[in-house]
């Protein structure tokens, strides 16, 4: 359990990249914007069903799990790995940022 910062982040990460492919799939599909948007939120329980309110959501989970990776980088043996996870996590963070505008 010496670990679990890092584990959390890596599952917080995964969930995002989860989410961030189920997007891709349904973009892949031949379909009008209006018909992408609602199977994309059809996935998701009722009350998370807004655009807006997953995107909050996913920056601020992609957040998280880059501090939390930057925490477990004082794990000497897990360094690179955590580096690694922290820079892709800010950068998906910040992809979700921009997605906003």
């Amino acid at each position: 359990m010496k670990h679990y910062k890092f584990l959390i982040a890596v599952v917080l990460l995964l969930l995002c990249i989860t989410n961030i492919a189920w997007w891709f799939a349904i973009t892949d599909r031949d379909i009008s914007y209006e018909a992408m948007q609602a199977t994309y939120v059809s996935v998701f329980p009722s009350f998370l069903q807004n655009l807006s309110l997953l995107t909050w959501l996913m920056f601020a989970v992609l957040v998280t799990a880059a501090v939390l990776f930057m925490q477990s980088r004082k794990e000497k043996s897990l360094k690179l790995i955590a580096s690694s996870g922290m820079i892709l996590s800010f950068v998906l963070a910040f992809w979700q940022l921009f997605s906003l505008m």
